[in-house]
């Protein structure tokens, strides 16, 4: 499961510029690393991790595919373990904010602050469909790994899902089904859903398979999660 564990700040957008690239004949650049963007680092980080897991994936590799030495990205990132921890957290932190946020909208009652946090929810794993990959690979073995995602994101959401639960139970009837079954169905449901593009390519409905009805399967599925969980029309 995976969402931050609280509002985080973003990035500035006045960033300094790059540094020249002194070339060598031979080999990259000897400042190369910091030539490449950081976010495009972390950006392709998380992506081979979601992708080949974590052990099938290799610095030396993701070096290559950046173009830079692995040696000048392990003096930039830190370790394999430091790199996998800084690509989740830039993650997140670029799209789980609004989320969390979603929780402490003070202007709705219970029932609608649930409904905004799954359709966020749902809007998030749309534009985050590898973070599927890194929560189905981490989530099946007790790992290091999989202790980070808990005790910085998964279980601060789901403390405050278990609030908002109790908070509309008392108002409202409500299915019985554990939040962390509900959060499984956001992320292995709507998120899988989103992530399996090429499936959807071959047996989708027409209206499916065009990116730009994204809002609208955004809303279809949160609409279907919440009518099963609050009944009537969601």
């Amino acid at each position: 499961m995976t969402v931050a564990a609280s509002p985080v700040s973003r990035p500035s957008s006045s960033a300094p510029p790059e540094p020249d690239v002194v070339r060598r004949r031979g080999r990259p650049a000897s400042n190369a690393a910091h030539a490449v963007p950081e976010q495009r680092v972390l950006d392709a980080a998380f992506s081979a991790f979601a992708a080949l897991g974590y052990e099938g994936t290799t610095v030396r590799e993701l070096a290559k595919q950046l173009g830079v030495s692995h040696n000048l990205l392990n003096v930039r990132f830190g370790s394999k373990a430091d790199l996998w921890r800084r690509a989740v957290d830039a993650r997140v932190a670029r799209f789980g904010s609004p989320v969390f946020a979603a929780f402490d909208e003070q202007a709705l009652d219970d029932e609608a602050r649930l409904r905004l946090v799954v359709e966020r929810f749902c809007g998030w794993t749309a534009e985050n469909p590898d973070f599927v990959g890194i929560a189905y690979a981490e989530g099946r073995r007790a790992t290091w790994r999989l202790d980070y995602l808990v005790e910085s994101y998964i279980r601060p959401f789901k403390q405050q899902l278990d609030a908002l639960f109790e908070s509309v139970a008392a108002s409202h009837p409500m299915r019985r089904i554990s939040s962390t079954a509900f959060m499984v169905m956001l992320v292995q449901g709507a998120g899988f859903y989103f992530a399996a593009r090429p499936m959807l390519e071959k047996i989708g409905e027409e209206w499916e398979r065009d990116p730009g009805q994204t809002q609208r399967q955004v809303r279809e599925l949160a609409d279907f999660l919440l009518a099963g969980l609050l009944g009537g029309n969601g």
